[in-house]
């Protein structure tokens, strides 16, 4: 397992998905990538973050989104969900669609890596504080 995290990253194009995968995976990271929406629930165990198009095929990101979080497995720390879009409308109602955050420069390979480092800091660091607010 890579030591950078593992990542599922959900687009309706076989390209997009490629080439985050290659971006990604150099930078040390577990990368799974799906254009499928059936099935994809199998893929969360283990996530860390979750990266969404908000545009599928039939579906927008809210409803991939909820049937994601009603599949993570049962105790199992939840990932990130995280919007990828450049749809600046549905990039600002990110939260009110329940995601945790957005990449809203789509497309855009090296702004791409450090946003997934920083959400990926944040996870860490509440994981942390959860931690010792338990052995308080």
């Amino acid at each position: 397992m890579s030591h950078g995290g593992r990542i599922l990253v959900i687009d309706d194009s076989e390209i997009v998905l490629m080439r985050i995968r290659v971006e990604l995976s150099s930078a040390g990271y577990e990368v799974v990538t799906t254009t499928q929406l059936v099935g994809t629930a199998r893929h969360l165990r283990g996530c860390d973050l979750v990266i969404v198009d908000f545009f599928m095929p039939g579906l927008d990101g809210a409803a991939v989104l909820r049937s994601l979080k009603a599949a993570v497995p049962e105790g199992e720390r939840p990932p990130l969900f995280y919007l990828y879009t450049t749809d600046a409308e549905a990039g600002s109602r990110y939260a009110e669609l329940g995601f945790d955050g957005v990449f809203s420069r789509k497309g855009d390979l090296l702004a791409l890596t450090p946003q997934v480092q920083a959400a990926l800091r944040i996870r860490k660091l509440a994981g942390l504080s959860r931690g010792k607010e338990r052995k308080t």
